[in-house]
């Protein structure tokens, strides 16, 4: 079953999200917080009454929060969760990795990309990634390889193969790119690209 992916504007904390959620009804699974004691990324999960489920994920990597709804009640919960904590929409967020000029903005828009997690091919965000993994600043290529990471569009293997082949770059970016190639499963994109 398919997840939805929100992106807040503004950082959300697990205070607040945990005072929305717990008015609401949703229980906090404590092993959750447990797990995230300590964590450089904490993810926090709720459950609602009819099963579906909200995780608050704390991201260091994409220097963000972000929020992933499941279950049969995902398009309603995501409502409600837009309703209190504004969130980028995929239109918006293509815009601003379109519209990215300099190399801070072309990495907050790769984060952006990165935690929508999206599953569906786009051609924009394909050209924009392969671009940020041609570029010779290490910030940049580090952020393109966290979006290809966290889409894992099976366009992108050769592309990260290269980048971890490549003499090019630093060892640092070389060894990222080689240990992402270990770690994910280029399972969605389209096929024949």
């Amino acid at each position: 079953m398919a997840e939805i992916n929100l992106v807040p504007r503004d950082r959300t904390t697990f205070e607040d999200f945990s005072r929305f959620a717990r008015d609401r009804g949703w229980q906090l699974d404590q092993r959750s917080v447990r797990a995230a004691r300590g964590e450089e990324s904490p993810e926090f999960l709720w459950r609602t009454d009819n099963g579906s489920t909200v995780r608050l994920i704390q991201s260091a990597p994409l220097d963000l929060s972000y929020v992933v709804v499941a279950g049969d009640e995902r398009d309603r919960l995501a409502d409600e969760v837009r309703e209190r904590f504004p969130a980028f929409s995929w239109p918006e967020i293509i815009e601003r990795l379109s519209e990215a000029r300099s190399d801070e903005e072309r990495i907050a828009a790769f984060r952006l990309v990165a935690a929508t997690e999206s599953a569906d091919y786009d051609p924009t965000v394909y050209g924009a990634v392969r671009t940020g993994l041609d570029d010779s600043d290490p910030l940049v290529l580090l952020a393109a390889l966290g979006a290809a990471f966290y889409l894992r569009w099976r366009q992108f293997e050769p592309l990260v193969r290269r980048v971890s082949e490549s003499p090019q770059v630093s060892e640092n970016v070389r060894v990222t790119a080689g240990n992402l190639l270990g770690l994910t499963l280029w399972d969605r994109g389209h096929e024949g690209s």
